[in-house]
């Protein structure tokens, strides 16, 4: 089988600087299946959360973009607060740009949320939207629910922030992780996140993959019931035992899953 070819470090120009993405085209042994757009998580980077996931959609005939996302990674300035609405509207933009034409849209965490703004916004019509680990709402007011938007609540290994921190200062300089990433983070609200209620659900109406770990400790696995009942065509995946950040724990469940929802909902031949 031929190794997916990738054109990485291509550039992007938003109001608040430069979003660089790179593009995975697909085994040129394979047929195509249309375009796929994965969107990261908060203080991750593309490569990093959807690498290997990206590598395997490719293999099976998917283009996939993988952008980072504004004021991670190698892309430069953010919009005000690093509201995921104005970093929606920045992605969808790009993948507009570089004309992926109703692509499958996969976001985990805030990248999930991200995704749910371009559809809300009517930004993007996607041919499915894929949820990992993720919420449509931080409001425990919307959601009777309280979720925890603490880097010390995410388990993981000691050295997780340490790892973390070089994805991001390689690129942006010393000390930006600490000195504004992370701090940003920390700031994140309802307002600056996610606040959609019910009927906004309701309106979101592609297929739809809630796949979210059953012992999530930053968003409770209750919200990922609450998240799939409440959009009109989805089904949910509750994987047993695992916590947040399903791609970083099991990312080849997450893609095997992801593969299988795909090959169920195929891009619609253009007319």
């Amino acid at each position: 089988m031929s190794e997916p070819m990738s054109e990485p470090g291509a550039e992007f120009y938003t109001d608040s600087g430069v979003i660089v993405y790179e593009i995975v085209e697909p085994d040129p042994s394979t047929a195509p299946r249309g375009d796929a757009a994965l969107i990261h998580n908060f203080m991750s980077t593309a490569r990093s959360a959807w690498g290997s996931i990206a590598g395997d959609l490719a293999s099976q005939g998917y283009r996939v973009l993988l952008p980072d996302l504004p004021g991670h990674g190698m892309s430069t300035g953010y919009p005000p607060d690093f509201s995921h609405r104005a970093m929606a509207h920045q992605l969808a933009d790009l993948i507009d740009a570089v004309a992926f034409d109703r692509p499958h849209l996969a976001g985990c965490s805030a990248g999930g949320m991200i995704a749910l703004w371009m559809v809300h916004d009517a930004r993007l019509a996607p041919t499915t939207l894929t949820l990992v680990s993720t919420t449509y709402t931080v409001n425990p007011a919307t959601s009777g629910i309280t979720a925890s938007l603490t880097p010390e609540t995410f388990r993981a290994g000691r050295s997780w922030l340490e790892a973390t921190a070089r994805l991001h200062d390689t690129h942006q300089g010393e000390g930006y992780f600490d000195e504004t990433l992370l701090p940003g983070f920390r700031q994140l609200t309802p307002e600056t996140t996610i606040d959609l209620n019910r009927a906004a659900l309701a309106a979101i109406t592609p297929p739809a993959c809630v796949i979210h770990g059953d012992e999530d400790e930053i968003f409770p696995a209750a919200l990922a019931r609450q998240l799939a009942a409440g959009l009109p065509n989805s089904e949910l995946h509750l994987v047993p035992g695992q916590g947040h950040a399903l791609i970083f724990r099991r990312p080849w469940k997450v893609s095997a899953i992801l593969q299988d929802f795909l090959a169920r909902h195929p891009v619609a031949a253009a007319v």
